[in-house]
């Protein structure tokens, strides 16, 4: 699977209503603690301009790129 970054046409596995470019990818804590010691887990987010001009923001791992 392709990673996404910053200017890849992506669409979201489970909403058909997302489909558009990524203009930002950022990272927040994760919710879900499981580590043991360490790093704590975070969790990549990317900000898409939808083809309807609006914005979504969107876990990376529901994405796929579709570079057209």
């Amino acid at each position: 699977m392709k990673q996404v970054r910053v200017g890849d046409r992506v669409r979201a596995f489970l909403d058909a209503n997302i489909v558009g470019e990524v203009v930002e990818i950022f990272h927040r804590p994760s919710t879900t603690m499981l580590m043991v010691g360490g790093v704590p887990p975070f969790e990549a987010y990317a900000k898409i301009k939808l083809d309807s001009g609006s914005f979504a923001v969107v876990r990376t791992t529901e994405l796929s790129v579709h570079n057209v």
